[in-house]
């Protein structure tokens, strides 16, 4: 027998991004904590040791950001996804309760307006790129309302972002490229900011800029800093449109290749919120997150030291076997308890009940008038944590 190659995990790899779940597996068999070769960050890829790090956030710090390409300084670049507690708490807390599953339910007709209006000018018989025709301004349009950016904008700023999170073959840098996207981002959300300080409405910036919650640094009430305002602003932007797009391509294309699981949902649309779960766990959007540890941590003979990056593989804990059975194939009738596809602990996704919705809406679309719908040619771009699809060629039948 030829000799097993040597194991390699990187995560600015293309091969490696674009089929990471071979690599991914090997890691969790033979190197569950995995030490990059040039000694920049640990890796943990099981199920188990994912979520007991997501939710130990005293040991896996958030503080230096999720990324170790861009380093972070308690919020600074990140907002809430790089701190932690309390200030994690009291800053999250300005929108937390207006992405519960209530508020987002209280939404649903603006969201089936705006899927109807994208998708209800697709037409049978007919070929498109589905990135371009729906699952891309589907989300944008969705957060633009919600933020209260223009309409003739928000392409622009969906390409902005895409720019910042694109990176290049092995290298951990971020390219000049997405160095001037971040500037343009947060120069255009700077100025709608400052709009609606002098025109508040009834748009989240406005929420975002008139609330106030109590800090017991200064013991008493306070709004958000101008700064701290801009840094929520610029992830709610982000994380609202492309966790989304991403999961709706996934899904898309992982149905499309399990038809058998298809038909069921075809016949079967009340499958569908099962169904997103599902595409959720099978091609994870975020694959993974960073985090820094406080003190000295030994797992699987191997000690990592207070100091170290750490890379939480969410993409390979959603398909350990130990966790779950036959995971490299979508299955609908998954038993659910813990799953890390948005996260887990206290920075779980604070748009998670919105991004499915959004996402159950255009598959109910698809399920009801395109049933026998077919994927061609279909092209990932290397980008940082995030994972999906740039185009896919989309038959409608």
């Amino acid at each position: 027998m030829p000799a097993t190659s040597e194991l390699m995990y990187s995560p600015f790899s293309k091969a490696v991004f674009d089929d990471p779940y071979p690599v991914y597996r090997r890691l969790r068999n033979e190197a569950p904590v995995y030490r990059d070769p040039e000694q920049r960050w640990w890796v943990l890829s099981r199920f188990e040791d994912v979520t007991s790090a997501l939710r130990d956030w005293e040991t896996y710090s958030s503080k230096l950001g999720p990324a170790p390409e861009n380093p972070d300084d308690d919020g600074r670049k990140y907002s809430v996804i790089s701190m932690d507690p309390p200030r994690h708490d009291r800053i999250r807390g300005v929108l937390k309760g207006f992405f519960t599953p209530r508020a987002v339910a209280a939404m649903e007709g603006a969201l089936q307006a705006t899927v109807d209006r994208h998708l209800g000018r697709l037409e049978a018989g007919t070929t498109v790129d589905a990135m371009e025709a729906f699952a891309f301004p589907v989300p944008t349009d969705v957060i633009g309302d919600l933020l209260g950016v223009p309409h003739a904008d928000r392409e622009q700023l969906r390409v902005w972002w895409e720019a910042f999170l694109t990176r290049n073959e092995g290298e951990v840098a971020m390219p000049p490229a997405a160095i001037e996207a971040n500037r343009k981002i947060s120069t255009y959300i700077g100025e709608l900011i400052e709009q609606r300080r002098a025109t508040p409405g009834d748009d989240l910036i406005s929420i975002v800029l008139q609330a106030t919650f109590h800090d017991p640094e200064v013991n008493a009430d306070r709004a958000l800093t101008p700064h701290e305002v801009l840094m929520f602003c610029n992830l709610l932007s982000a994380a609202g449109s492309e966790t989304t797009q991403k999961l709706i391509s996934n899904g898309l294309v992982a149905m499309h290749d399990h038809p058998d699981q298809w038909q069921r949902i075809v016949n079967d649309p009340s499958l569908i919120p099962t169904a997103v779960n599902e595409a959720l766990r099978y091609d994870t959007p975020s694959h993974w997150v960073a985090r820094t540890l406080t003190r000295r941590v030994r797992l699987h003979g191997v000690t990592m030291e207070a100091g170290d990056w750490v890379l939480l593989l969410l993409g390979s804990a959603n398909r350990d076997e130990r966790r779950y059975e036959d995971p490299d194939r979508f299955v609908l009738d998954r038993p659910r308890g813990t799953d890390v596809y948005f996260g887990w602990g206290i920075h779980i996704c604070l748009g998670q009940w919105l991004a499915r919705r959004e996402a159950q809406m255009v598959f109910e679309h698809i399920a009801r008038r395109f049933p026998r719908y077919t994927i061609g040619s279909h092209e990932r771009t290397l980008t940082a944590t995030v994972r999906g699809y740039t185009r896919v060629e989309m038959t409608l039948q």
